[in-house]
């Protein structure tokens, strides 16, 4: 076997194993261990436990905040749903109130129309009196100022008019006795 210290000369390197030098790094890696488990490694672990935990219970919060999210979900639906429900309800009794109030409304129109013909009619049926009132009215004047005009020129003459007061004065006495006399004839002459 060759030595190492043989190998190393050859290969260029110049490497002694010197026992003093190595037994004083190692006590100082040994103090350096010490120190980092004293007082450097307590303090990490904890900052690193801490930091653990704090994420630990931001999963949990994630989670939670998942979980709520989706009942927070579920419960939107549910109000859509429902909104949606009472929507098409909403509809639906707009919708039968309109027809109810159109019903309403044609059948006072149709009251209204009736009671204005009727109305009418009575209206009409009062011009109607009237206007027949009038013309009878109108032809009775007309009628009374022809006769007045034949009468006048039927008693113009003054035999004519002896005539007219004797028969007055027959129908006069008829009258007076109830009828049962005899009219005497008066000659009537031709116009």
């Amino acid at each position: 076997m060759i030595g190492t210290n043989d190998l190393l000369a050859a290969s260029g390197w110049q490497i002694t194993f010197d026992w003093p030098i190595f037994l004083s790094q190692l006590f100082g890696f040994g103090v350096i261990i010490f120190i980092w488990i004293k007082w450097i490694q307590p303090p990490v672990a904890r900052l690193m436990h801490k930091a653990q935990d704090t994420i630990a219970r931001q999963i949990e919060d994630s989670e939670e905040a998942a979980t709520r999210l989706e009942s927070a979900k579920r419960s939107y639906d549910n109000a859509v749903a429902e909104a949606q429900k009472e929507l098409e309800q909403l509809r639906e009794d707009a919708k039968r109130d309109a027809e109810r109030i159109v019903a309403q409304m044609r059948e006072i129109a149709a009251e209204e129309v009736e009671r204005v013909r009727k109305q009418g009619n009575t209206q009409i049926a009062l011009f109607r009196r009237q206007l027949i009132r009038d013309l009878e009215a109108d032809l009775t004047a007309a009628m009374l100022d022809l006769t007045e005009e034949k009468v006048r020129e039927h008693v113009s003459t003054p035999q004519a008019r002896s005539e007219a007061v004797e028969k007055f004065l027959e129908d006069l006495e008829v009258l007076a006795n109830g009828g049962s006399a005899h009219r005497r004839q008066a000659p009537t002459r031709p116009n």
